[in-house]
Parts: structure tokens; sequence; C-alpha cells
């Protein structure tokens, strides 16, 4: 769906168009997990499902950028405690085990629960008073990565402690993950049920509260693409139901942090060369397109570059201080009414210099040339 824009950038011809839904899939079986019911209706109502697109075994911004998408379920207009994942309401907070074991198929899994039906190698990993971060990982056709849990809690940690710091998207600060991984791009087809994303590496269920995770080439990129989930997931419980650019724009650019202690850091330079590469030639056109484009439409003809200009844009506003209170202001206003993507091209407008067209003409400046290769946390 596309949204008006200011009357400055009329110009580049916006339309705006209602929402329609499409049917949802059946459930598709998981290999010791309830049976995920991913829905197809898009757009039409506030929950998104998001998904990161491999393209082979690169992604198409630079090593390990991912790619997302958004599907939405049935969810009614201006119920706003549904409009937000509420997970977090499932983390107990009180000592727990880490359950490792291993099905009937050879797969292994981890969970705060113990094993139901068949299981061997059965242990208990960790028992400790634990993070505010549930995690429960399953693989459906394939085994898990090593270290997947205490990965998962350390990126969704640290993306959400940068969250909280620098926007105030605070509340209750737990949160239940729930992974599954799939290798079968039938059966992941299935599972995501919206054709535009069945190439995808990965996907954020709102519905089922479920990141669904492709088997990737390499670790690297498959954690890559789990960041850029679990950044998926935190928008969802935190924040609400993001315009698909900054959604997809947050996503790609936290997908990027490494880790490190309490800290951690977003390295630009290995995409300078692809950024440059999408640079558009007429930049306030390009952005007034970017910020109107809804739902499904950001992930089709052209998505590549939408991805790049979406991380571009997000990467801009991150690397300063008047950048980053900006697009606090566009994710405090999501929040105070998260059921329907806020009008961020309005408070981009009225809050940056030159209003959108000053945005767009830095936009393409920087990713001609990115003022800072690294951004420290």
């Amino acid at each position: 769906m596309k949204r008006h824009l200011p009357l400055v950038l009329a110009g580049a011809a916006l339309l705006a168009a209602c929402r329609d839904p499409a049917p949802a899939s059946a459930p598709v079986p998981t290999v010791a997990a309830p049976a995920p019911a991913v829905p197809a209706a898009v757009a039409s109502t506030p929950l998104p499902v998001e998904a990161s697109d491999a393209h082979g075994s690169t992604p198409p911004i630079g090593p390990p950028l991912a790619v997302a998408g958004e599907v939405h379920d049935g969810t009614p207009r201006g119920d706003s405690a549904r409009c937000l994942a509420g997970t977090g309401a499932k983390v107990a907070r009180q000592e727990r085990a880490i359950h490792r074991w291993v099905d009937a198929a050879g797969i292994v899994h981890y969970a705060d629960r113990a094993p139901s039906g068949v299981a061997r190698d059965h242990r208990l990993i960790a028992t400790a008073g634990g993070p505010p971060v549930s995690v429960e990982a399953n693989g459906y056709d394939v085994n898990l990565p090593a270290d997947l849990h205490a990965r998962a809690v350390a990126d969704a940690l640290a993306i959400d402690r940068i969250l909280r710091t620098l926007f105030g998207a605070d509340g209750d600060d737990r949160l239940a993950l729930r992974i599954v991984f799939v290798q079968s791009p039938e059966a992941y087809a299935r599972f995501i049920g919206e054709p535009d994303l069945a190439r995808s590496a990965g996907a954020y269920s709102a519905r089922e509260r479920t990141v669904y995770v492709r088997a990737q080439a390499s670790e690297a990129i498959g954690f890559a693409v789990l960041r850029h989930e679990i950044v998926h997931a935190l928008v969802h419980e935190r924040i609400g139901n993001l315009p698909t650019p900054l959604n997809e724009g947050l996503a790609g650019y936290f997908e990027r942090l490494e880790v490190a202690g309490q800290g951690g850091r977003v390295d630009i330079g290995p995409l300078r060369a692809r950024l440059a590469a999408a640079v558009p030639a007429d930049p306030a056109a390009d952005l007034a397109d970017l910020l109107a484009v809804e739902g499904p439409a950001f992930y089709r003809e052209h998505s590549e570059q939408r991805y790049a200009r979406a991380f571009a844009l997000v990467a801009l506003l991150m690397q300063d201080v008047q950048g980053r209170a900006l697009l606090g202001k566009v994710l405090a206003q999501q929040r105070e009414a998260p059921c329907e993507p806020v009008a961020a091209e309005h408070i981009l407008d009225a809050g940056y210099p030159g209003g959108l067209q000053g945005l767009a003409a830095a936009l393409a400046r920087w990713m001609a040339a990115p003022d800072a290769a690294v951004h420290a946390w």
C-alpha cells in the first residue's frame, strides 16, 4: 500500500490504496513443536510477518546483510493490546533449566521445557536465574547451529538494550523467542504462506510469535538472518506495526550488529560499494516511493534496491544525535498507536533540515560515501 506524502514530494505521483487480505495458509507440522499456521493475509491488519531474503548463499546488500518482508494477520484495528506481541508474560522471573535432547529423526532441540514424545540424550545444560529472554528452538528437518541458545539470547539482549537506551522502548523487559530452522524450500514456503516471500531466508510470524530460518550456506549468514528476525520480533513486542521501510531498515541495520559484552558494533564498511551502486538517480522521488510502499509491495520488483535504501536511511539517522532523535520520534508515535503504521514521512518531513527533500539529498550523499564505517554502541 502507498500512502500520500507531503506536497513537497507530490511530483512522485504517489497513490494511496486500500489493503486487501488474502486467505490464510494451512498449518504445517513441525518436529517436536506445535504445528504453526502462518497467516497469508496481507497488510489489512496490524501484525506483520517479517522475512529475510537470500539469493543463493549471498545476501543482496553485503555479507551478512539479509532482507525482510511483511504479512499481516486478522487482528481488528484499534485493538492495541493485540498489536503488540506480549510474549514477555510467558517468561517467568525465576530460575529455570535449559533442556537439550535429540528427537527420533536425529534433530537436536533446545527449550525451556522438557521434551514430550520420543527423545534421547536429554540433559539439562544450564540452570540459572536467567536473562529476561526465553528461547525455544527447534529444527524442522535440520540440526540447529551450535550455541544457538546463547547467541540468540545475547543478540536479543544487545539489540533490546540499544532500543531502550536510544529510543526509550521500555516497559516489560521480557521476551519469549520461538525459533524454527527449516531446510526444505517446500516446507518453508508452506510455513510462510506468502508467495512473495517463498524464496526468503527467514521469517517472523506475528500470529505464531515464531521466527523461521532457512538453513544457510554458512552459520554466519544463518545467524545474521536470525538477528534480522529477532529485530522484527522486538519491534512487534515493544513498538507495534512500524512502516515496512523502517521496519526493514532497522532489521537490516541490526543484523550487522557484532555483540561484544554489553556493547556492540555495526560495520558499514563492507557495504560501501553496494550502497554506492544503489544511489538513486532522483533522490527525492525515490525517497517518496520508498516511504510510501507498505506490505507485500515492498518485496516485489526491485526489492533489493528498496532494502539497500531502507538500510541506508536507518544507518544515516543512526549516525548522529539529531538523526537518532528524529527516528526516536517515529518509534515513539508508533508505540502510542501500535496497530496502524505511523505516517513516518510526515514526521521526517517536519523534523529533518530541509524536509524530505533535504533528507533525500543527504541520503544520496551518504550512500555514495558513508561518513562512518563503524557505529559503536
